[in-house]
């Protein structure tokens, strides 16, 4: 019986510790976010990308078997070089591809704009593709380095 009592507790202990390490490991990749942050071109010209602000949160949802899963939404705003202030592209949410970059879409009255980010040592590239609604004028496909703020 001793023996028994002994097996019982160390299978609670064991499972106590499997789902607080766990736990701790979501939690852990959860704030684990290094492209969050603002992020600037110094050497913007006028209608370039001059700064980009990467949101993360952290989410919990809950499954339709009743499991609560950890996850991550993200976030991004996007500014282009204009006078005489700043012009913003927008707010929008991001996904993470299978690739591991940052992905987003912007649409305004002018354009339609894809970034594309990734980290690249202490800088962020991104790709940007924007897709102008008036044929007069040239679509743009560039890569874009910037700084954290």
């Amino acid at each position: 019986m001793f023996e028994h009592r002994l097996h019982i507790s160390s299978l609670i202990f064991v499972s106590v510790f499997l789902f607080g390490t766990i736990s701790l490991g979501a939690q852990t990749a959860c704030f684990n976010t290094p492209l969050a942050g603002t992020w600037i071109n110094k050497k913007a010209a006028t209608k370039d990308l001059i700064k980009i602000r990467i949101e993360h949160q952290c989410t919990q949802e809950e499954t339709k078997d009743g499991l609560i899963v950890p996850g991550s939404r993200w976030y991004v705003k996007a500014w282009t070089k204009c006078y005489p202030a700043n012009c913003v592209w927008g707010r929008v949410r991001a996904v993470i591809g299978p690739e591991g970059y940052l992905r987003s879409s912007m649409s305004t009255y002018a354009a339609d704009r894809f970034l594309k980010m990734k980290i690249e040592g202490t800088m962020i590239n991104v790709q940007v593709i924007v897709n102008y609604h008036d044929p007069r004028r040239k679509d743009r496909d560039e890569n874009v380095r910037l700084t954290r703020k």
